[in-house]
C-alpha cells in the first residue's frame, strides 16, 4: 500500500522533466531562423526577400549609415537598381548593425536618396547567407536561393581611404548580366573594402 504513492511521485516527477524538456527545446527552436523570417523590415515585421518566385535575382547590398565607403556608393545604388530592376531583378539594402534603429535609416535613406526596399538583420541571418563582413558588399542569389556572387560592387575603393578615379571592372553588374544571360558567374568572389559589421 505504501508502494503506490511511491511510483506516482516518480511518475509525476518524470512527466514534469519531460515536459519542461519539450519547454526548451521548443523555445530554442522558435529562437532559429524561419526560413520566412529571416530579417525584419522598419516597422519590426517579418521579412524574407526570397518569397518572390517571378525574380530573375535577388541583390542584398549591405550598408550602414555611418561607413563613409557605403555612402559614396549611393549614387552607383541608384543606377544598378534602376537599369536592373525592369529586367527582374529585386533589390533590397541590408542593415546588419543593431544599434541603428528604424528611424536613423529612415533619414538615412532620405538623405541619400535610396528608395530601395530596406531590411534590418540585426541577428544576422542575411549576413551569414551572403557571407558578408564588411559594408558594403553585394550579394546575388539566382532563383532557390543560391549565392551565385559576393564581394564588391565594383573596383573603384582600392584600400581604405584611396581608390580609383573610376572603376575598372563593375563586378555586381558583370555578375547580374552573367544571371540574365543564364551563364556562370565570371567571378563569383571578390574582396569587399569597407567598414566591419559589427558582430
Amino acid at each position: 500500500m505504501l508502494r503506490a504513492p511511491e511510483r506516482t511521485f516518480h511518475s509525476s516527477t518524470s512527466s514534469r522533466w519531460f515536459l519542461l524538456a519539450l519547454l526548451v527545446i521548443g523555445t530554442q527552436l522558435l529562437g532559429c531562423a524561419s526560413p520566412h523570417q529571416l530579417a525584419v523590415n522598419l516597422d519590426g515585421q517579418p521579412q524574407n526577400p526570397f518569397t518572390r518566385t517571378n525574380t530573375a535575382a535577388t541583390v542584398l547590398i549591405f550598408v550602414s549609415n555611418d561607413c563613409p565607403i557605403s555612402n559614396h556608393y549611393a549614387p552607383e545604388i541608384r543606377r544598378l537598381q534602376d537599369a536592373y530592376s525592369k529586367r527582374g531583378v529585386r533589390f533590397w539594402l541590408v542593415h546588419a548593425d543593431a544599434d541603428e534603429t528604424p528611424a536613423d535609416i529612415r533619414e538615412h535613406s532620405q538623405q541619400y536618396g535610396l528608395t530601395i526596399g530596406i531590411l534590418r538583420d540585426p541577428q544576422h541571418h542575411l549576413v551569414k547567407l551572403a557571407r558578408a563582413e564588411v559594408t558594403p558588399t553585394a550579394a546575388v542569389f539566382a532563383p532557390g536561393r543560391t549565392l551565385v556572387y559576393h564581394g564588391r560592387i565594383d573596383d573603384r575603393a582600392t584600400a581604405l581611404g584611396r581608390e580609383r578615379p573610376e572603376p575598372s571592372h563593375h563586378d555586381l553588374a558583370e555578375a547580374l548580366d552573367a544571371v540574365l544571360a543564364n551563364r556562370p558567374v565570371p567571378a563569383p568572389i571578390t574582396q569587399a573594402i569597407g567598414c566591419y559589421i559589427p558582430r
